[in-house]
This record gives structure tokens, C-alpha cells and sequence, in this order.
């Protein structure tokens, strides 16, 4: 009973469905290990339309998810360690580096490091370091490399771009078809599109749901409840886990709980997390600092296909030529604006990742557009998503507080 007091005494509320999830992420490490094993396992980089892959039966894995894992585990200086010792520097992308010191020395990586990739699927819509990346493990396993180049966009996608990036999915299929002698069936690529579609219709009813005053939702619920719908997307279990999601959030609005105990401030999280240091929101909710929304995990909403393998196909091309890190620096701005006003966001923090220069570039430019359009405050914090030997916490300390000076 003690131990009960102690928990309802924390100022956030744990989600029951964490358990649920827990037992998803063992079960895609089994699948990938078995599909490995069977010589069928793709690494996919988060902005890969995984829908054709599972649609065509492979297994897949996320390296960037699993260098999520890497910094939770607080073991991210010492595993891109292993990568720097190869002469990769430190300001590579701490995503890579990761992969590539995991891959290096898997003994030493337990949590982390990924069953052998049978092929190597990446997609430059939100990061042009990727195919060195995926090169470099392509050296280093043996497996073949395709890349699915998505040039940026402004604001609309026009026909000829539209038209390249479908024959890029074109010889995506036909790829993976004459490496694994399959081919994409029609009635399995619509299965395959509308449990994607299901899931993420869910996962943006439970981030819409954080509109609501107290939000049901803190950033770090987010972080660690988006696993599946990046990684699980076209699957039962994925549309389940949200499904479950969705009915604790929504009990949540219902009975006026919120994700902390005394919600004050409500704030925009931009770009990604510090993985090794999530208790920052934890930290924050002590002294009532919700955030509602961010631009990290709203990147996976709003994905809709069609009613046949023609018109998914459309969908995937426009879909994943619109990642909105695609479509520059006005898009960014758009949408940061638009979180601001419809979540009624006090004001917003930029997290400036050291080694994620795509996600990061342009910050201090939005940083004052935001506020001149929106009118609230914002603050630029310095770090790294798994490397924590860059992260300052009592300088960040230090900059946030100045930001809930101006708000309180």
C-alpha cells in the first residue's frame, strides 16, 4: 500500500496501456529474429512506406527505433563509441552511429541491436544521411540497398514529381519481388492499407483528443506509445494496441483526468526527444508543464488510401512525398502555428539536435516566425537524441526557466 501512496503521489499519471505495449515491442523482436532467420527481414528507415514491404511479406525492423532503445538504455555514448572508433565522427547522426557501433560489436549492445537485414530500404523524405548510413551497413552485412528518393516539395506535389516518385515505388516492387521471388498481391496490398489506415486514424483521434483541457496525453506518453504505428503499421496488433489506446485516452477526457496531476502551462514540443532523458517532462509536470502536441509524433497522422492497388500506390506517393520535412521551412513553420492554435498552446520549446541537422536546421528562423504569427514565447534547448555526452541538463534547465518566467 505504500508503494501505491508513493506512485499516486508522482505528478503524472502512467498509462495502463504502457503494459500492452510492452508486449508488443517483445513480440516484433521475436518476428524480426524469426524472419531474419528465414532470410526475410528488412531494415526500414521511420519515413519508408513499410506498407509494400509487410504487404509483400517481410519482416521489418526500425534502426532508428531501435537507437531510441540505445538512449533509453543510456547507453548511447558507449555504443556510438563503437562507430567513432571506426573513424565516424561524432557529429554524424547519433540514429547512425548507433547502427552502425550496434552492428559493430552486437555482444555488447543486448538491448538495441538488430537481427541481420536481408535488404536495406530507405527513403530521403526526412533525412539525406540515410543512404550513406544504410551503405555503410550494406558493407558491413552483405545486404543490397534501395532507395526510394522522394526530391522536396513546396506546398503541392506536382505531376512530374508525383509521376517519378510512383516509378520509384514501381522499382520498389519489383525490387524486392526479384530478391525474394514475390510478387505484390492485390488483395493483400489492401489489407495491408487499411489496417495502416485504421491505426493511424486512431493514433490521431488519441493526439486530438489532447485538445482537451487537462490533456490526456503528456509528450513523453507520446514518444513511447507511437512505437507501433511507426514501426507496426499494416498489422492487427498495431490497429488492437491503438484501439486500447484510444479507449483510456478518451475515458481519460471523459472523467477530466489528465496526463499530470495540476496542469498549468501548456506547451509545443518541436522535433525529437532526448531519449535518455524523458523524466525531463517528468520534471517539468512537477511544476505543472503539460505538452499537449508536438511536431514529432503528429508526423505520423492523417495517412489515407484508396479502394484499389492503383490508387493505394497514389496514396503512398503522396503520402510519403508530403512528410512535412520534405516541404521546407514554411511547412515546418505551418505547422508549428497551427498545433499552437488548435491545442490553445501557451508556448513552445525547440529542442536543437546536435547531430539531426534535417530536423534541426532553420530553428532559430522559426523560432521568431512562430511567435511573431502566434504571439506566444518560445525557447531553443541543445542536446542529442541518444548521445547524452552533448546534453546539458542545467543548461536546458536554465533556458526553460527563463521561458515559464514570462508564462506564470
Amino acid at each position: 500500500m505504500a508503494q501505491e501512496r508513493t506512485s499516486e503521489e508522482k505528478p503524472y499519471r502512467r498509462l495502463e496501456t504502457q503494459a500492452l505495449l510492452q508486449q508488443i515491442a517483445f513480440r516484433n523482436g521475436l518476428e524480426a529474429m524469426e524472419a531474419s532467420e528465414n532470410g526475410n527481414l528488412a531494415w526500414v528507415t521511420s519515413g519508408f512506406p513499410v506498407e509494400i514491404p509487410i504487404a509483400m511479406n517481410l519482416g521489418v525492423v526500425y534502426p532508428e527505433q531501435a537507437g531510441a532503445i540505445i538512449g533509453a538504455q543510456k547507453i548511447g555514448p558507449a555504443v556510438c563509441g563503437y562507430a567513432e572508433d571506426l573513424g565516424y565522427s561524432q557529429d554524424l547522426c547519433s540514429y547512425a552511429r548507433a547502427s552502425i557501433g550496434s552492428t559493430e560489436k552486437p555482444d555488447e549492445v543486448p538491448v538495441g541491436s538488430l537481427p541481420t537485414p536481408q535488404i536495406l530500404l530507405a527513403c530521403n523524405n526526412i533525412c539525406g544521411t540515410v543512404l550513406r548510413w544504410y551503405d555503410a551497413i550494406s558493407e558491413m552485412t552483405g545486404a543490397p540497398v534501395f532507395l526510394l528518393d522522394t526530391p522536396p516539395i513546396d506546398k503541392q506535389q506536382l505531376p512530374h514529381n508525383q509521376e517519378y516518385v510512383r516509378r520509384g515505388v514501381e522499382r520498389l516492387i519489383e525490387f524486392i519481388g526479384s530478391h525474394f521471388n514475390r510478387t505484390l498481391e492485390d488483395d493483400r496490398v489492401q489489407e495491408v492499407a487499411d489496417l495502416s489506415s485504421r491505426a493511424v486514424a486512431l493514433w490521431t483521434r488519441a493526439l486530438k483528443a489532447c485538445k482537451n483541457r487537462p490533456s490526456p496525453l503528456n509528450c513523453a506518453d507520446r514518444f513511447l506509445t507511437m512505437a507501433p504505428v511507426v514501426s507496426s503499421r499494416g498489422t492487427e496488433h498495431c490497429v488492437e494496441f491503438y484501439e486500447a489506446l484510444v479507449t483510456e485516452v478518451e475515458e481519460r477526457v471523459k472523467n477530466g483526468i489528465g496526463a499530470i496531476r495540476d496542469e498549468k502551462i501548456r506547451l509545443l514540443w518541436d522535433n525529437i526527444p532526448p531519449w535518455h532523458s524523458l523524466k525531463f517532462f517528468n520534471i517539468l509536470a512537477s511544476r505543472g508543464v503539460v505538452f499537449p502536441a508536438d511536431t514529432y509524433t503528429h508526423a505520423w497522422s492523417g495517412i489515407v488510401y484508396g479502394t484499389d492497388t492503383s490508387s493505394i500506390l497514389d496514396g503512398v506517393v503522396e503520402t510519403y512525398s508530403k512528410v512535412y520535412l520534405n516541404m521546407g521551412l514554411d511547412a515546418k513553420v505551418d505547422k508549428m502555428c497551427e498545433l499552437i492554435e488548435d491545442y490553445d498552446l501557451d508556448g513552445f520549446v525547440m529542442f536543437s539536435v546536435r547531430s539531426c541537422k534535417r530536423y534541426s536546421l532553420g530553428q532559430l528562423v522559426s523560432k521568431e516566425l512562430v511567435t511573431e504569427r502566434t504571439g506566444v514565447p518560445g525557447v531553443i534547448i541543445e542536446g542529442d537524441m541518444v548521445d547524452s555526452r552533448v546534453h546539458n541538463a542545467a543548461q536546458i534547465e536554465t533556458r526553460v526557466d527563463a521561458l515559464l518566467e514570462m508564462l506564470m
